[in-house]
C-alpha cells in the first residue's frame, strides 16, 4: 500500500478550444472523467495534466495554451480550468477537478481525510 495523489477531472467540452468562433447550440464533442494518478496537487501540474488528456480525446494540439486556472469553490481540493472562445462565453468551465490523497491497494484507490479534532 502507498499514499498518492489522485486527480478527478471532468472534461466539460471537448473541441470547444479547436473551434473558431463556436457558434450557438452546436455540440462541442464529448465529455469525459478520468481518475488518475499524479505527481502531486499543484495547478501547473493538473494543467498539464488536463491539456494531455483533453489532446488525446480530440482537443487539437496547442488549442488549450490559453487554459487559465480558477480557484475552485467548496472544497479546498477542488480546481476549475477554463477557456472561452473568441466569440462565444461558455457558462460551464472547460475542467473540474478534485485533487486529493489515496491509498492505493492492488490497482485500486481510497481516498484519504485529515480528521481535525478540536484547536
Amino acid at each position: 500500500m502507498e499514499v498518492v495523489t489522485v486527480v478527478h477531472i471532468k472534461l466539460n467540452r471537448i473541441g470547444s478550444a479547436s473551434r473558431a468562433g463556436g457558434g450557438f447550440g452546436g455540440s462541442f464533442g464529448k465529455r469525459i472523467e478520468l481518475l488518475a494518478e499524479v505527481a502531486d496537487d499543484e495547478p501547473d501540474t493538473v494543467r498539464e495534466f488536463v491539456i494531455k488528456n483533453a489532446e488525446e480525446n480530440g482537443e487539437a494540439p496547442g488549442s488549450l495554451d490559453e487554459l487559465k486556472y480558477a480557484q475552485g469553490y467548496g472544497h479546498a481540493s477542488r480546481q476549475i480550468f477554463n477557456i472561452q472562445g473568441r466569440n462565444v462565453q461558455y457558462s460551464e468551465p472547460y475542467a473540474e477537478c478534485e485533487v486529493y490523497a489515496a491509498l492505493k491497494s492492488e490497482g485500486r484507490y481510497f481516498r484519504l481525510e485529515e480528521i481535525v479534532v478540536g484547536k
